[in-house]
């Protein structure tokens, strides 16, 4: 026999899930809609005012659309940030999935890196990242030495560029 918390956990993660699928739902219906050329043209159109897109859009919604789901989508069109419904909504599908977004690591070295180095890289990023980073080497010789490291919006730079950069900084606050 179950305990009472282990019930209460699984009737609180099938509502969570079933929320989310109306949700996911609505935005494909949402994309779906915004499909149709009249109705993405007058959203794309700075013309237009926000409250216009956003009747239009409602209009093409049917009426049982999920009232969050629909302020949501005005506010994305307010900021004029319409275009980005459809990465929502992949986002919705990959969360209800229960999929976590991979990380990407970007590494620029100012000379190209071997194998065995890239290798060494991976191994340490996923050490503090987690597995799962998606990574990508890029050569810069502007950074004169060192690497420039981001992993999501995190940034870790040190290559020789910014230590002179900064170096430079403190020598002209020092001598002012």
């Amino acid at each position: 026999m179950s305990s009472k918390q282990e019930r209460v956990n699984r009737y609180a993660q099938a509502l969570w899930l079933a929320q989310l699928e109306r949700w996911q739902q609505a935005f494909e219906q949402a994309t779906k809609a915004l499909e149709e050329k009249k109705l993405a043209a007058l959203v794309a159109d700075s013309t237009k005012s926000s409250a216009d897109k956003a009747a239009a859009l409602e209009k093409a919604l049917p009426a049982d659309f999920p009232a969050e789901v629909t302020n949501l989508l005005k506010v994305m069109i307010e900021a004029g940030d319409a275009e980005l419904i459809d990465d929502v909504n992949g986002r919705v599908v990959q969360v209800a999935s229960g999929k976590r977004e991979a990380l990407k690591a970007e590494v620029t070295s100012a000379i190209e890196l071997t194998d065995s180095e890239k290798d060494k890289l991976r191994k340490r990023l996923a050490a503090e990242y987690g597995e799962g980073l998606t990574f990508s080497f890029g050569v810069d010789p502007s950074l004169m030495g060192g690497l420039r490291v981001r992993v999501g919006d995190r940034l870790i730079d040190n290559s020789v560029a910014t230590r002179l950069a900064t170096l430079r900084e403190s020598i002209a606050t020092v001598v002012r």
